[in-house]
C-alpha cells in the first residue's frame, strides 16, 4: 500500500460499513412515510459505495476484507425484512 497508512483504510472502511447499516435501517424504518424514497435512495447508494468498497479493500491489501463482504448481505437483509408488523390485511383462506 503506498502512501496511505493502513489504520485510515480500517477506520474508513469502519465509516462505510457502519453508513451502510445505518442506511438500511432508516431505510426500513421509513416504510411508509413521504420521505420513503429519499431513504431508499440514500439505502442504494449506500449499497453501491460498500460493494465498491469490499472490492477495492483486497486490492488495497487491507485485512479487513471480510468485514466489508458481510456487511452487503446483512444490508440486503436489513431491508428486505418483514417482521409482520405492517400487515393490514386478513390471510386469506
Amino acid at each position: 500500500m503506498t502512501g496511505v497508512p493502513a489504520c485510515y483504510v480500517f477506520w474508513g472502511m469502519i465509516a462505510i460499513m457502519i453508513l451502510g447499516l445505518l442506511s438500511a435501517w432508516i431505510a426500513r424504518l421509513s416504510e411508509g412515510s413521504r420521505g420513503q424514497a429519499v431513504c431508499q435512495g440514500l439505502f442504494m447508494a449506500c449499497l453501491v459505495l460498500v460493494g465498491l468498497a469490499a472490492v477495492a479493500v483486497p486490492q488495497i491489501g487491507s485485512g479487513c476484507w471480510l468485514l466489508a463482504s458481510a456487511t452487503l448481505p446483512v444490508m440486503v437483509l436489513m431491508a428486505t425484512y418483514d417482521s409482520g408488523r405492517c400487515a393490514d390485511t386478513e390471510p386469506s383462506v
